[in-house]
């Protein structure tokens, strides 16, 4: 579901209210807050117009509907389901990635993980063998679900939320699919080349996300996405140090350094594909 701006207003307005007479009046909405201004996203383009005016008259003295939206506070959906109705496609994708860090732990006996990883492998002598795929093209996929270990869940499911939500919220939800398949696809490709083992996880995706996050800001500054100043550098330092080999000497284990290289330079060409290729007209503040 794609998002448009409803109103812009000063951090110090108080919201309540009116969020509860726009749900009354079944207008799918969300408030946020972006560089110290409160922002009301619709679901709808048609929507926009009636949020400005509904405030307008709001703020104008109609005691009716005062009266009317303070007397549905209570029925307006609870915060954390309408957080998790805005991105549909990236919840999904979370409930998969769980699942796919459950089944190391209870795939003892080593029967459905050489299923969903990119190679076909299989232990001879103790040793890790295995065949590049061939007709089984969900392998190019399925490594971005598999986790291993709990921070490794946490770290990648905080920032597929973070970053996936923000696209998905603002540009729908064909487009978070397309690049995560594509991101993922790719990253995948680029970490089995480097030779036969069993990896996964989002970490790619992720650092794809953020590439695409980046340009998109850079190219299309009046409809950008709401990314903390100094996250993108932090990634890219944390990238750095796992390339130079400190997780390992910390203990850590290895990471897969191509598959998150990758990712990130196809987030950065996707990133610039779109912001040029998307011509829809860009909203300007209200």
């Amino acid at each position: 579901m794609s998002e448009f701006v409803g109103l812009r207003l000063p951090v110090t307005a108080d919201l309540e209210e009116f969020s509860a007479l726009l749900w009354q009046l079944s207008v799918p909405h969300r408030i946020s807050e972006e560089r110290g201004m409160l922002v009301v996203w619709v679901g709808a383009e048609s929507h926009v117009g009636q949020v400005k005016d509904l405030y307008e008259r709001l703020q104008s003295g109609d005691l009716e509907l005062k009266l009317e939206s303070t007397a549905v506070t209570a029925k307006a959906p609870s915060t954390w389901f309408r957080n998790l109705a805005t991105a549909p496609v990236v919840v999904v994708l979370l409930l998969l990635s769980l699942l796919g860090s459950i089944l190391p732990v209870v795939d003892r006996h080593f029967e459905i993980l050489p299923l969903l990883s990119f190679y076909q492998l299989h232990l001879v002598g103790g040793d890790l063998q295995g065949a590049w795929p061939r007709g089984e093209l969900w392998r190019v996929i399925t490594p971005a679900f598999l986790h291993f270990g709990l921070m490794h869940i946490v770290f990648n499911a905080l920032w597929l939320w973070e970053l996936g939500g923000m696209i998905e919220r603002r540009q729908g939800a064909v487009r978070i699919l397309g690049l995560v398949l594509l991101i993922a696809a790719g990253s995948n490709i680029a970490q089995a080349m480097t030779g036969v083992s069993l990896f996964g996880g989002m970490s790619g995706v992720i650092y794809g996300l953020l590439g695409y996050i980046v340009v998109w800001n850079r190219l299309r500054p009046a409809t950008p996405f709401p990314l903390v100043k100094g996250v993108a550098a932090v990634m890219v330092v944390w990238l750095l140090v796992c390339m130079a080999g400190f997780t390992e000497l910390l203990g850590l284990g290895a990471v897969a350094n191509t598959a998150h290289l990758s990712g990130l330079v196809l987030g950065l060409i996707l990133g610039l594909a779109a912001a040029l290729l998307d011509r829809k007209p860009e909203s300007s503040p209200s």
